[in-house]
């Protein structure tokens, strides 16, 4: 079996690229939060605890600042190169089957019935819809095989218009059209 690799990591720039700053919108708010939640805790922990040694955890309090805003903006800035890093791979296994299958069908429309089947890397989300779009592959191209044969026997004058009227009638029978006067 073949084994398939990823050629493009951006596949639909601006859908991963939209995930990228909504996540890391995400991680920012977070952080923003994290620092303003240890600067009410320890802010209020420190005023009650300490009141009479006032002077004194007011220097600690400017030591513990610079702390938590590098400690934050450094767990911002790891959080969002992983983010990315997971975005991208994650959106690649949920678009890059769906252009695959969006190109499979496209050769489908223009008459490529022949065409292998439709196979997806192992992992990637749509293999339903992968299977799908084999077996509506494989129903087309069983009933354009009959219509050749039917077509390959008129020529050879080998079955009566009755019998050729049955055969089309069934092959189109087994397809829903819809509203012939629409």
């Amino acid at each position: 079996m073949e084994k398939h690799t990823r050629k493009h990591y951006l596949i639909l720039p601006s859908y991963q690229i939209r995930l990228v700053a909504f996540m890391s919108l995400v991680v920012f708010v977070g952080s923003i939060l994290h620092g303003y939640f240890l600067y009410q805790i320890t802010s209020k922990n420190i005023q009650e605890g300490f009141l009479s040694a006032h002077n004194r955890l007011r220097s600690t309090w400017e030591i513990l600042k610079p702390a938590i805003i590098v400690t934050n903006s450094l767990s911002f800035l790891l959080i969002t190169v992983f983010l990315l890093i997971v975005t991208v791979f994650i959106s690649h296994r949920l678009i890059g089957p769906m252009f695959k299958v969006a190109g499979h069908l496209r050769r489908l429309s223009s008459g490529k019935l022949a065409e292998s089947s439709l196979r997806l890397r192992e992992g990637d989300e749509g293999q339903v819809l992968c299977e799908a779009v084999n077996e509506l592959q494989d129903k087309y191209r069983q009933r354009f095989v009959r219509l050749r044969k039917l077509r390959t026997a008129i020529d050879q004058e080998k079955l009566s218009s009755a019998q050729i009227a049955t055969q089309i009638e069934d092959i189109l029978n087994e397809i829903e059209i819809g509203n012939e006067n629409s």
